[in-house]
């Protein structure tokens, strides 16, 4: 009897083991336990791509004699492009291709044509380091169209690449972001945003432009970054109607002016300050020191010697207060904002809400009536009526404004409003104020989770920021670290010392021990 319950424990672990390996290879089970679900498609890229009415290819150009260290990414991209297949219902079909074989389904030169090219790898092979090519691209193909992801080297952003590219290829034009270039603001144009421009730019048409009566009707949102200058009269009226239609604007503002030379400070003086203050969001003046901050490289000269110092910078906070309840900003783990102040929310907003978006740590402090912000210097150092944080240094208000232009104001204008005056939002109006401008070209993240704002592309605003977050060990006093020390150092051997002690005396008194 007991020889036939084994064979049939036998037969049916293996029926067991097949069926279970069928429904696995037919079906699609995945557990991601990250915190970011980094491993998994996000619920707004399974939204799109389950719209699609058409088929789309993907050919995922990998060569097949890559080096170790990146063959794990031709893995992740082959796990991902299943998801894609599962959730488009099939739309999505993807292939496997290396040129170099023999068999291949296309050559190397229509590989070339697509507009992906072999990366050089350094190899070692033989005792000897020996440089090789190979392929790593994805070409996703629709129609007549194509979109191209030339080199995949960095899968944290590999889904919104591949999702933005889809949603790009099967949508019939891009959207338009107008960067405002009024009052000598930062625009897109100078070196120092190229690389940024350049990805945004796949996606939105980013135009330059200046504000005018039509603005309106051509862009769908504005971002205006650190105006040194006054808006006239006409500009700052168009500014005012332009959010009141119901229209997105960025506000990035620098309260003040550095000078990267010489380390010395001016304070900008320009009416968006009292624009923004009307709807809602005060920028103060001084600057916010954090001894939670960012290090900077300074180069220094001492006669003949040049030495290289790593400092503190506590102007430039890193900010870890982030509102986890924001979808602009809940998928940052930090952000790194140079030489911000203070944002005081006006109470009783009538018609508006607000909410913040981030906040320096509980040790920053103000420093008002500052000149410079020379890196030697030590500013860690309070007085007794020393304005305490966290500050708001970042926030989103969201409903109907009223003008900026009251009665007065409108019969000193030099030109005709009647036209164009609305004297409350249309419809509900965005705002983003944010107290520095000096994030453009470091905080691509945060930039692109902006321009998909101003777009209202809220589905690739959620994917954008789904990335590897930090989870850095929290700081504890000087004391508990001691503590911590000398527990880690004395308990094991304590504990051990306590043990062979019991066992000595249960031997001694002849207790059986095991």
């Amino acid at each position: 009897m007991k020889k036939y319950l084994i064979i049939l424990n036998i037969i049916f672990a293996v029926i067991s083991v097949v069926i279970l390996n069928i429904i696995f290879y037919f079906g699609f089970i995945r557990f991601d336990l990250t915190k970011n679900k980094i491993y998994s498609l996000s619920k707004a890229s399974k939204k799109i791509i389950s719209k699609f009415d058409d088929y789309i290819l993907i050919r995922a150009v990998f060569s097949k004699t890559l080096p170790e260290q990146f063959r794990f990414i031709k893995l992740y991209v082959e796990d991902l492009l299943n998801e894609y297949k599962i959730y488009s219902k099939g739309k999505i079909k993807y292939e496997f291709i290396d040129p170099k074989q023999p068999n291949a389904k296309i050559s190397e030169q229509e590989v070339y044509s697509m507009g992906i090219y072999p990366v050089e790898f350094t190899v070692l092979e033989k005792d000897k380091f020996e440089v090789k090519k190979g392929f790593m691209g994805i070409a996703m193909l629709y129609k007549d169209n194509k979109e191209v992801i030339p080199v995949v080297s960095n899968i944290e952003n590999l889904e919104y690449d591949i999702t933005s590219s889809l949603k790009k290829l099967t949508s019939n034009q891009k959207k338009t972001i107008g960067i405002l270039k009024n009052a000598k603001s930062k625009v897109f144009e100078s070196e120092e945003f190229l690389e940024i421009k350049t990805q945004l730019s796949k996606f939105y048409d980013l135009k330059d432009i200046e504000i005018s009566s039509s603005t309106s009707n051509v862009v769908e949102g504005l971002l205006i970054v650190s105006p040194k200058e006054n808006f006239n009269d006409e500009d700052l009226f168009y500014l005012d109607q332009f959010i009141l239609s119901g229209k997105a604007v960025a506000f990035l503002l620098n309260r003040y002016d550095v000078d990267f030379n010489t380390f010395f400070v001016k304070k900008i003086n320009s009416n968006v300050f009292d624009l923004i203050k009307h709807y809602g969001a005060e920028i103060q003046e001084g600057l916010i020191v954090d001894p939670q901050c960012q290090k900077i490289s300074l180069t220094m000269r001492q006669g003949f010697i040049i030495m290289q110092n790593i400092l503190d910078y506590p102007f430039i906070p890193i900010i870890t207060q982030i509102n986890k309840d924001s979808y602009l900003v809940k998928d940052l783990s930090q952000v790194v904002l140079a030489f911000v102040s203070p944002i005081k929310m006006k109470e009783n907003l009538e018609d508006v809400s607000y909410t913040t978006l981030f906040e320096t740590s509980k040790k920053s402090f103000l420093k008002k009536d500052i000149y410079t912000v020379n890196p030697l210097n030590d500013y860690l150092k309070m007085s007794k009526d020393t304005q305490k944080g966290p500050f708001i240094v970042g926030v989103e208000l969201k409903g109907k404004f009223k003008t900026y232009f009251d009665k007065e104001k409108i019969k000193n204008l030099k030109f005709e409003v009647e036209n164009y005056l609305n004297e409350s939002s249309t419809k509900d109006s965005r705002i983003i104020v944010i107290s520095t401008g000096e994030l453009m070209d470091k905080e691509g993240v945060l930039i692109g989770n902006i321009i998909d704002y101003l777009a209202q592309d809220y589905e690739l605003l959620s994917i954008r920021s789904k990335k590897i977050s930090l989870s850095p060990i929290k700081e504890v006093s000087a004391v508990l670290k001691i503590l911590y020390r000398y527990f880690v150092t004395l308990f094991p051997p304590t504990i051990i010392l306590f043990f062979g002690l019991y066992r000595w005396y249960l031997r001694k008194n002849k207790v059986f021990v095991l």
